[in-house]
């Protein structure tokens, strides 16, 4: 049953991406989130960047979404995609990195958002990163949900920024 579930599920979302006359790329800006504005999710909802995230999530955890804007960069913003790439590869010693309040990913990652590492940009990720890491669920969270949390905490940073 669950295996029919799927395969309906699949096929919905393949047949809905077919009839969808314009990508969501023709519509996007500076602001675009890799989960949100790429892959299968952005074409199924492109005016719905809470779904999309979903729909790409539910699809195969966001690895297509993160692929298809690596693959075919002309759909997303390349230098957030870039960023959410080296989170996802690298979420271990960010976290680390943010903890101890420097590191070479660290910088990478909030140089890529536009971004110095001053002490209030890595206050402001350590904060984000405390309420997240000390949240009930956070051991069940999946690697994505984590990254993805990192991600939010990053794009919401940069914007304080200057970025």
């Amino acid at each position: 049953m669950k295996k029919l579930t799927m395969t309906l599920i699949a096929g919905a979302v393949l047949g809905a991406s077919a009839l969808v006359s314009a990508p969501a790329s023709a519509k996007m800006a500076d602001g675009v989130n890799p989960w949100q504005h790429c892959g299968i999710g952005s074409y199924v909802f492109p005016d719905n960047g809470v779904a999309a995230a979903i729909s790409n999530v539910i699809w195969d955890l966001g690895t297509t979404a993160v692929t298809s804007a690596t693959v075919t960069p002309e759909t997303c913003n390349s230098n957030l995609v870039t960023t959410a790439l080296l989170i996802d590869s690298s979420y271990d010693q960010l976290v680390m990195q943010t903890a101890q309040g420097s590191g070479e990913h660290l910088n990478a990652a909030l140089n890529l958002a536009g971004c110095s590492a001053t002490a209030e940009t890595v206050g402001a990720l350590r904060n984000d990163l405390n309420a997240v890491v000390s949240s009930a669920g956070y051991a069940d969270m999946t690697h994505e949900d984590k990254a993805y949390s990192f991600y939010s905490s990053l794009e919401k940073v940069s914007a304080n920024c200057g970025a």
